[in-house]
This record gives C-alpha cells, structure tokens and sequence, in this order.
C-alpha cells in the first residue's frame, strides 16, 4: 500500500485516449465497399476491413497492446491509451516479459466496455496448436503479480480479482 500522497497523484494524472471501438455497422460497411471496389483497389478495401476486424477481436478478447504507432508520434492501445512513444515507462518490473511503451504505461480502460482504469491486464496471446486455441498471459501492475499461457477465462478472472483487491490499495 502506498502512500496518500502517491495514490492521490495517480488518482489526478489525466490520461489521452482516443476512439477506437469497432462497431458491427462499421465492419459492415468495410466489407461492403470491399466487395464492391474494382479490381486492385479490392485488395485496399480487404486491407482497411483487416485492421478493424483484428482490433475488434483483440478488443473482445481483452488484449492490451500498442496496436497503431499514430504519426511516428504515439502509440494507440486497443483500449485507446495515448502513449507518446518517448515517453518514461510507468510500470517496470517486468523484465522477463516483452512489453511495450503501452503495456508499460497506466491509464488502461477495461475492454471489450471501454470503461473504468484497471490495473491488470491481458497483455500477450498465444496460439496454442495442440489444443487449437489461443492462450493468454495477464499482469497486475500494481502488486507485479502475473499468470502465463493461460485459457482466456482464466487470463479474465486473474484481471478480475487483481482489478478488485489492487486498484483499491
């Protein structure tokens, strides 16, 4: 536990966030002007449906990472976080783990909802070809705790239960 001087400083920093959920209409309509685009342009429209897609899947599966480098200025999480890319690293103490300037940042919004900060996250999936799924690794950056090639549901509720008993400490 922290001092009160250090929770109310985190409690005040203001975070950047940008839009970036994916609607079914928007997925729609990608698709529609694929289909419709002539010969090679297709391909473009293919493209632009891709990367909507893939972010709405990460989104629903509660993966946190730097998906967009906006500009050679920022990174974009799947959640919306604005990282610059010089910035300082918030977290550390994760160095057997391949983070990046995102996953090092605090300020993350719950996904699929966009909704409270939370403190534990999904931060890497794995495709697992025995089993035919994808396995999922999560940290808590508050307490350092964390769980590797785990089933999402499991992945989930670690966050969970660390979202509950760390945020509040």
């Amino acid at each position: 536990m922290g001092s009160i001087k250090v929770w109310f400083v985190m409690r005040k920093k203001k975070y950047k966030y940008v839009d970036v959920s994916v609607s079914s209409e928007l997925l729609r309509d990608l698709k529609q002007q694929q289909n419709e685009a002539p010969g090679m342009a297709r391909y473009g429209r293919f493209k632009a449906w891709l990367h909507y897609a893939n972010l709405d899947n990460r989104q629903k599966n509660k993966y946190h990472y730097a998906y967009v480098n906006y500009c050679g200025e920022a990174w974009h999480c799947t959640c919306g976080l604005v990282v610059d890319l010089d910035a300082a690293p918030e977290v550390g103490g994760f160095a057997n783990f391949n983070l990046d300037g995102v996953q090092r940042a605090k300020g993350h919004r719950e996904l699929p909802d966009f909704g409270d900060v939370v403190v534990a996250f999904i931060f890497e999936c794995t495709w697992m070809e025995e089993v035919q799924r994808y396995y999922f690794d999560a940290l808590c950056q508050v307490c350092g705790d964390s769980v590797t090639q785990r089933p999402g549901k499991d992945a989930d509720l670690f966050a969970s239960i660390h979202n509950i008993s760390c945020a509040s400490g």
